[in-house]
This record gives structure tokens, C-alpha cells and sequence, in this order.
């Protein structure tokens, strides 16, 4: 696939939610999606929170596999990983490690491998709020951005490297999320699969991708979604409900398998 390599610096006006961007197209110049991305983005809701689920519903297992469908250039990633470290430090949180992140655009998926992470103003105070203080133990800012970098179509305000102790703790590669969902770990898992179901143009595509998850996700295991997900129209949190995954009651956007049945949130999650 060929995509559009026009470099653009801090040109454009990225909605409030997002940190960098990149728009990708096929060889017709025809957008297929566009990747965006933030850290601690705000539609998960409140990240300690999140944590605390994470850390509970696993207490009494050794080992998670925890994936990221569409990660971009790993903000998501490295928002949960930073989140955990600075709430359970590195022995309450190694169980949740590596995480594995894959992103159907292998250039922001090259970002990713070689150590970058593109951010927006603001980015760096954001850290430090959620981290204690310690976005220069994880990120350090670069001052000459990288030539194949500027030749990609990637919006941000500035580059960050991201440190070890960060990035030893995620790995990528490169996937079709309605692929990848097939070799995913049936049990212990946690998916986040966020902000990308709008771009499965049809609702049988949405069905089949939720019925899919089910059908490999075994108990104890959840996905993660993305408020854009439904407020798009796509409405992929009925169609998770549908193929048998339980709503939690206290985190709208986490969808549970082998739980009880003890809410249905889905007026809630969508309004």
C-alpha cells in the first residue's frame, strides 16, 4: 500500500482529544482511516480507576496477556504502562507485561519499534500529573527529528525518545486488527481495541469483528473500547453485548466475558 508522504509539522489543528496524527490512504489517495492518537486519552475515563479494575481482576493471576488492536505509535500503551508502574510499582505490575501492540500502518508502526513517540503541547505536563513528576525518567525530547519521520504524513508538536524502562515493556508489529483478534490468548487477556471500529465501514464487519472476539476470548478476559466507537454511529458496544460480552457497571467502557450479568449500561455508555 502506498501511502501519502507529505511531511507536516505543527500545522494542523488537531481536535482536543489527540496528540499526533496521521492520515492514511490507499493507492488511489483515498482515505482509509485516520491515526489518531493521545496519552492518557480522556475517553477511558478515569485512568486510576481503570488501574484499580486491572490490578483486582487479576490479583490471583500470574500472567496477563494484555493487547492493544490499533495502538498507533503507542500512546495507549505506554499511558497503562506508566499508569501501573506509578500505582503498583515494577514487581505489582510485571504480570501485565509485555504488552503487545500492533497497528494495521506499518510507518507509525516504525515510529513505534525505533523508539519515538510524537507528542502535542501539553503532552509533557500531562505525564507528570499522572506520574508523579516523572515524564523525564521516561521521555526525552528530541531536538533533531528523524529523516524518515519527516517524511511521513505525522502531525505533532514535538518528538520524544522513550527511555527502557518504557519501552522494554511493549512490542509491536504490524496487523490487521480483524486478523490479529484470531491469535490472540483466549484466557487472562485484556484487549483494548479502541476508537477504530467506525473505520470497519459496515455494521457486518462490526458484528463479525465483535462475534470474532467472543468466539476467541475465553473466560476472565475483556475488551476495551473507545468512546468514539459508539458516538461515531458505529455503536460497537452493542455489538459486543450482542455476541455475549457483559458491560462493567462501574467502568462503561470495558466489556467483560465470563462474568455475571449485573448491569446493562449500554443507555448509559452511548448518551
Amino acid at each position: 500500500m502506498e501511502l501519502n508522504n507529505k511531511f507536516s509539522y505543527n500545522t494542523y489543528q488537531m481536535p482536543s482529544f489527540t496528540a499526533s496524527g496521521r492520515t492514511v490512504v490507499n493507492a488511489l489517495g483515498e482515505m482509509m482511516h485516520r491515526n489518531d492518537t493521545s496519552l492518557f486519552r480522556s475517553d477511558l475515563g478515569n485512568w486510576d480507576k481503570f488501574a484499580k479494575f486491572l490490578y483486582d481482576k487479576y490479583q490471583n493471576t500470574d500472567k496477563v496477556n494484555f493487547y492493544i488492536l490499533s495502538s498507533s505509535a503507542g500512546d495507549e500503551g505506554y499511558s497503562v504502562i506508566m499508569k501501573l508502574l506509578q500505582k503498583y510499582g515494577e514487581d505489582g505490575a510485571k504480570k501485565f507485561f509485555p504488552i503487545i501492540a500492533s497497528d494495521y500502518d506499518s510507518k507509525i508502526i516504525s515510529v513505534a519499534q525505533k523508539g519515538y513517540l510524537p507528542m502535542y503541547d501539553g503532552e509533557d505536563d500531562l505525564i507528570n500529573s499522572h506520574t508523579g513528576g516523572k515524564f523525564n525518567e521516561y521521555f526525552e525530547k528530541v531536538s533533531k527529528i528523524p529523516d524518515f519521520i519527516k517524511e511521513m504524513d505525522l502531525e505533532f508538536d514535538f518528538l520524544t525518545k522513550v527511555k527502557p524502562v518504557l519501552r522494554d515493556k511493549i512490542k509491536f508489529h504490524t496487523a490487521d486488527a480483524t486478523e490479529e483478534c484470531h491469535l490472540l490468548k483466549p484466557d487472562n487477556s485484556i484487549v483494548m481495541a479502541r476508537n477504530f471500529w467506525p473505520y470497519l465501514k459496515d455494521e457486518s464487519k462490526r458484528i463479525k469483528f465483535a462475534d470474532d472476539l467472543y468466539k476467541t476470548l475465553g473466560d476472565n478476559s475483556a475488551v476495551v473500547l473507545g468512546k468514539f466507537d459508539d458516538t461515531s454511529g458505529a455503536f460497537a458496544s452493542k455489538n459486543l453485548q450482542d455476541s455475549g460480552f457483559i458491560c462493567n457497571p462501574e467502568i462503561y467502557t470495558v466489556f467483560e466475558k465470563g462474568v455475571p450479568v449485573t448491569a446493562d449500561c449500554l443507555s448509559y455508555y452511548i448518551r
